[in-house]
């Protein structure tokens, strides 16, 4: 009878320490690599040409803290129908982001008006946002892929829900543009 306990005991812990051995180290937080969007099942379907903001980085845009020199614009795109389309957004004329699915652009701006839009399939809508310095707002693109056509539309929903939608985003692009 000891034997055996001993035996099972031994082989609950080498499966113990196998299993420590295959799990993937953390990543660090404070590297900035390109950002993959993966599908539920973790099979990556598109990833950045660019290195984005770390994970510390991204902690922080998420507490979503008012910067009292600027305008702070967020540009999520999170929906449940998004495919792997890359959209490019552009806040007045500055550099376009290209962004993936569960991302998130976070700009600073001057107070005032500004006009964002996004580029895709050489349609560029755009949607104005306007603010004081200290003001926090949020936008949304909306993307819905179908096998047959893709649409993508500024959606039209209250900031609350869209900081909801952020707080589950990635942030790949943090841009001042003063």
């Amino acid at each position: 009878m000891t034997a055996s306990r001993l035996t099972c005991a031994s082989v609950v812990l080498v499966a113990g320490l196998l299993a420590g051995c295959a799990t993937p180290p953390a990543p660090d937080p404070t590297a900035e690599i390109p950002y993959c969007h993966k599908t539920n099942k973790g099979r990556v379907i598109a990833c950045t040409t660019a290195a984005v903001p770390s994970l510390n980085a991204d902690a922080q845009a998420k507490q979503f803290a008012p910067d009292p020199n600027a305008l702070t614009v967020y540009v999520v795109r999170r929906n449940w129908g998004d495919g792997r389309n890359f959209v490019k957004v552009q806040a007045d004329s500055g550099a376009a982001v290209e962004t993936l699915p569960n991302t998130m652009v976070r700009y600073r701006l001057k107070p005032g008006s500004h006009t964002i839009n996004f580029d895709f399939e050489g349609q560029r809508p755009a949607t104005t946002v306007a603010g004081k310095a200290g003001e926090v707002r949020f936008v949304r693109l909306d993307g819905m892929v179908w096998a047959w056509k893709s649409t993508f539309t500024w959606a039209t929903e209250s900031e609350d829900a869209i900081r909801e939608r952020a707080l589950k985003a990635r942030l790949i692009a943090d841009l001042a543009l003063r």
